[in-house]
């Protein structure tokens, strides 16, 4: 479905893929500008960003941003950065503001807008765009 859309000038598609490394392991990469990966701190979550960065490296995927989520404090930051092996590129903080929206069935930007979570994710999505 994605080869099919036509690359037009300042087109940006973000994609969900499922977890795992499996989908970046079979995937077309010539179409990837760039991988997201998204972890939390917990040893499982780690180990399989860990082995998604490996594999997006050898399929010659070169720009790969590393998004810590979830981190209520400075502990959990620190067993993330130990679990994982590198230093992520962005940190969103556990946040009321993105439980509250799931709960409610909204999306975090619309049901709070200046939180801490939201501010970090409109970084993200600066970044990502084409330079």
């Amino acid at each position: 479905m994605l080869a099919a859309l036509e690359d037009k000038p300042g087109r940006v598609v973000v994609v969900d893929l499922g977890g795992g490394v499996m989908t970046v392991v079979r995937g077309d990469q010539s179409q990837v500008d760039a991988l997201v990966v998204v972890v939390e701190p917990y040893p499982r979550s780690a180990e399989v960003g860990r082995r998604l960065l490996e594999t997006a490296a050898a399929n010659g995927i070169t720009r790969r941003v590393v998004v810590a989520n979830k981190i209520a404090d400075a502990e959990d930051l620190a067993a993330l950065r130990r679990f994982l092996g590198v230093e992520p590129d962005l940190v969103i903080p556990a946040d009321r503001g993105v439980s509250g929206a799931d709960r409610v069935g909204a999306s975090p930007i619309d049901h709070d807008p200046g939180s801490a979570a939201v501010g970090v994710i409109r970084q993200l999505a600066s970044a990502l765009l084409p330079r």
